[in-house]
């Protein structure tokens, strides 16, 4: 038997964790002298905090610990495990469960770096799933992951700057600009970093400019998809209808994004993933 296992910056809907029996490992956060699991954090009481603290929460890695009681659980009796995390260049996640994987179990434990998170990070984890389902092996759908970390593309619109500001990446000039002139920054990944994708005058410009940029990376073929939002449900529906009406969306689903991600954007991040389903022109 193969087991899944990601993180909780995955964001993944409960029912579809529990429907393609993944396991979790909890990424921390640290507010001051509050720490708590992402997985464990009550939204609503994180939200209150961070608007009042003057600087980004610290986020941490899940302890070697962890993955050592995860992966000797799941591996016990020669079953595999296939482990899916967040991109390397946003955490450390993914190294340390290949440091337990390498001494533990090298040869019966895969572990595959999204180069994403959220939307993206569950949409590969998906994918795995149903390769694994269909009778791919532990490697076979560790290259479907690889594939799909080489040909996906997000793109997310936030509802304000200062978030951005706190954590230190933009300046308190720019943070005054943007908010005197209602700008909405776009976000995208890439190679598995956040960076800036652009900037619009409006919210609703700001979801166009997306659904067209994504159109330009992913094409008219039919796409692994998946819009995340937070805390702004409502919106996100309406625009997951609008991404459904645009692309052949296969595997399609709406999350909410964790508190690990919050800490960066804050409430109103709005956004999706999506990945060609055709990968024949991506190496392995």
């Amino acid at each position: 038997m193969i087991h899944l296992v990601t993180d909780t910056t995955a964001s993944m809907p409960p029912e579809l964790q529990q429907q393609y029996s993944v396991h979790t490992v909890p990424l921390k956060i640290t507010m001051g002298d509050w720490t708590v699991d992402e997985d464990k954090a009550p939204l609503e009481e994180f939200y209150a905090r961070l608007k009042r603290v003057e600087t980004t929460p610290t986020t941490s890695q899940p302890a070697p610990g962890e993955f050592s009681a995860l992966f000797e659980e799941l591996a016990r009796g020669g079953d595999e495990v296939l482990a899916i995390h967040i991109s390397g260049e946003l955490s450390g996640t993914v190294q340390a469960a290949a440091s337990v994987a390498q001494a533990m179990a090298p040869d019966r434990i895969t572990v595959v770096d999204s180069r994403s998170t959220t939307c993206g990070l569950t949409m590969m984890v998906i994918a795995a799933a149903q390769a694994i389902a269909r009778g791919a092996s532990r490697e076979e759908a560790a290259s479907l992951v690889r594939k799909m970390s080489r040909a996906y593309a997000a793109l997310f619109v936030l509802q304000s700057l200062d978030y951005v500001a706190k954590g230190g990446r933009i300046s308190g000039a720019a943070r005054f600009l943007g908010a005197a002139l209602r700008l909405q920054p776009i976000l995208c990944i890439n190679d598995g970093r956040v960076d800036g994708q652009g900037l619009a005058r409006t919210r609703k410009r700001g979801l166009e400019q997306i659904l067209s940029e994504m159109h330009k990376r992913v094409g008219d073929g039919p796409v692994y998809a998946g819009v995340t939002h937070i805390l702004c449900p409502d919106e996100a529906a309406a625009f997951a209808e609008q991404v459904q009406q645009r692309f052949q969306c296969v595997n399609f689903f709406v999350n909410q994004s964790g508190p690990v991600l919050g800490c960066h954007t804050g409430p109103g991040f709005l956004g999706f993933a999506a990945c060609p389903v055709d990968l024949s022109s991506i190496p392995g």
